[in-house]
């Protein structure tokens, strides 16, 4: 890029230090491709003038000052405006690449995609008219490139100054000589008697001003497209020139040049009718917005609203009255009156705001005392000596909150509260409290996890489940891990084996029996959750026995891998569902047990329930008489 002063050799030298220089010699002068491509985002969202090009500059370490007279700035203005988004071409350079991208195999699948049509003697191609009319149809809402994304085309592949000169179409930003549009007979037939018509021939048609007058104020509300539905003219009926020009005349007609439609016809009754309606639908809108919005305005800004909301809700006879808009955007009567009564309304608030400003700098200044971190109760205590003024700590509390201060140190754990709210939320009732014989078979299993070292320094973890009642030992998983895959598996070892469906699953308060997952998994197994108190080891005591025999009566010590223990511990399940004996169950096996008790008819079982409520009722009343004596030695 050249000026008409060529930059110095000194002055190069001085560009050449900014890493997004590329090349600075006293003819030429080349930026980097991705500075150009963060240049241009930054001046297409601004106003698009020199100044934004110089400020973007200069926040990035240029000393702008250097292209005074070189006509540089301006140079690069032009060439954004000239060829848009840039392109990184051969050397990068603005200005000097191609329009368009011409690889062949691009413009054969973009023209496969039926978005795209071959241009002129075969060569490029272009927009075809009926994708660029959908996409006009969401432009501005959304961009041209995510309309492109929306369609399954990458944008790069189109070429960015092929989209920026359909965008600058659309925005009606340049003139579109080719694009030409004649009335059939039948369609000047069809819209010569339309009211807000005022000539249509071969090659023309304009409005007349009263539909500028009417759909002035829809001009912000609603697209083009949207605005010409309501007024009964077809967009498609318009080439996209035409309504950019409509569009440009809406967004600068002046009030003063009101003019009236005086047709009483069937078509101007039915326009006017959706105009209305499209305009309360708008306010509706409006109003919805208004009322997301109130509870995060200041008391100064509610009256400022309340202020401009008086003079709108006077005509008693119309739908938005003064109450009605008042509860739609959820203002009560007692605060608009307030605000328009007492002058004073918020000046206190928007005080007390400012000394809160003042007063937290004082707070600041403690906490930066010397560098060390101070929490609360330091900055209270050291205020006075410090500063020479004082707060309560529970004003220094409520300014901390306020204004989002944290000491860095002693933070409360995330994991740790983490914790606290899952076992909030998923801790269950201890609904078998203890009473374990008290149930049919396969009504009540318990479950736990227990480690198990064996061969060189090696820990397996186990996850059994037994029949409270018969003392059936349902299942036992092994894993290396102590995780949630090994509750799941547990549970997925149940489904294989026959279980009661709506049977109680008492656990203690494992983590495992916490997470959201297993819960959910054992609901829609059917089964109902227990959970013994927390770091009550009796809650689930016969399962805490079946780990304490099985590790007494099992050598697996010498097991080299996982593999061997699970063969091992299959083994003892075997042995210990069908052959070893329980003294408290009658001297049977735990499958002989469950035989015995489903053999028995309704009369014998209430007769054994009975005299396993006298056991459990024993056994409450020894627990509480050892209560009351460990009470005694503790002093209590």
């Amino acid at each position: 890029m050249s000026g008409h002063r060529r930059l110095t050799e000194t002055e190069c030298e001085i560009l050449r230090q900014n890493p997004n220089v590329k090349q600075a010699v006293p003819g030429r002068f080349i930026l980097t491709f991705d500075f150009r491509v963060k240049l241009y985002e930054y001046w297409d969202s601004h106003s698009r003038s020199n100044q934004d090009i110089r400020d973007y500059m200069s926040v990035n370490g240029f000393d702008v000052s250097l292209f005074a007279g070189t006509h540089i700035i301006t140079r690069v203005n032009e060439i954004m405006r000239k060829y848009g988004y840039p392109s990184n071409g051969k050397n990068a350079v603005p200005g000097q690449t191609r329009n368009f991208r011409s690889n062949e195999e691009d413009n054969q699948y973009l023209i496969s995609t039926g978005k795209f049509v071959a241009g002129r003697n075969g060569k490029g191609v272009s927009f075809f008219e009926s994708f660029t009319k959908e996409l006009y149809q969401s432009y501005p809402d959304q961009t041209i490139e995510e309309g492109l994304k929306e369609a399954g085309i990458d944008p790069e592949m189109v070429g960015y100054q092929r989209i920026y000169a359909l965008k600058r179409r659309f925005d009606g930003t340049v003139s579109q000589k080719t694009e030409k549009r004649t009335y059939s007979p039948e369609e000047i037939k069809r819209y010569s008697p339309h009211p807000y018509v005022q000539r249509i021939t071969e090659k023309q048609l304009v409005l007349k001003p009263a539909f500028y007058s009417d759909a002035h104020c829809l001009k912000d509300m609603m697209h083009i497209n949207e605005i010409l539905k309501l007024f009964e003219i077809e967009p498609e009926f318009l080439t996209i020139s035409q309504r950019n020009t409509i569009r440009y005349k809406l967004q600068y007609w002046k009030e003063d040049n009101r003019e009236y439609v005086y047709d009483l016809s069937e078509q101007n009754l039915r326009i006017l009718n959706n105009v209305m309606k499209a305009m309360e639908e708008a306010v509706e809108a409006s109003l919805s917005e208004l009322h997301d919005l109130v509870p995060s305005l200041t008391k100064t800004e509610k009256k400022l609203l309340c202020r401009i909301i008086d003079p709108i809700g006077k005509d008693p006879g119309g739908k938005y009255t003064k109450r009605y808009i008042l509860k739609r955007i959820g203002i009560s009567k007692s605060t608009y009156y307030s605000c328009q009564k007492n002058s004073d309304y918020g000046i206190r608030e928007e005080a007390k705001d400012l000394q809160d400003e003042e007063d937290v700098k004082v707070i600041q200044q403690v906490m930066e005392y010397k560098g060390y971190p101070k929490g609360t109760r330091q900055v209270y205590m050291k205020m006075k000596d410090i500063t020479g003024k004082q707060f309560g700590i529970n004003k220094i509390r409520r300014l901390k909150r306020k204004y989002g201060i944290i000491c860095p140190v002693r933070q409360p754990s995330v994991n740790r509260k983490a914790a606290r709210e899952l076992i909030e939320r998923n801790r269950k009732d201890n609904i078998l409290k203890r009473t374990f014989r008290m149930h049919r078979p396969n009504e009540v299993y318990l479950s736990d996890v227990t480690y198990l070292k064996y061969g060189y320094d090696q820990t397996a973890y186990g996850s059994a489940v037994i029949d409270a009642v018969t003392g059936k030992l349902a299942g036992f998983v092994l894993s290396d891990h102590n995780d949630q895959a090994l509750a799941d598996h547990t549970l997925d070892w149940l489904k294989i084996c026959l279980y009661s469906h709506r049977a109680l699953f008492h656990t203690d308060q494992g983590s495992l029996y916490m997470s959201d997952q297993f819960q959910k998994k054992l609901k829609e197994m059917g089964f109902q959750q227990s959970m013994s108190k927390r770091g009550n080891c009796w809650d689930n005591a016969p399962q805490e026995s079946f780990f304490g025999h099985f590790k007494d009566e099992v050598d697996y010590s010498g097991c080299q891998n996982i593999g061997e223990l699970d063969r091992v511990v299959y083994e003892y399940m075997e042995y210990y569902n069908k052959e070893r004996k329980q003294w408290t169950r009658n001297r049977m096996t735990p499958l002989e047990y469950e035989k015995y008790l489903n053999e028995m008819d309704d009369e014998q079982f209430e007769e054994y329930m009975k005299k396993e409520a006298e056991k459990y009722n024993a056994m409450k009343a020894n627990a509480q008489k050892k209560a009351r004596e460990r009470a005694k030695t503790l002093g209590v």
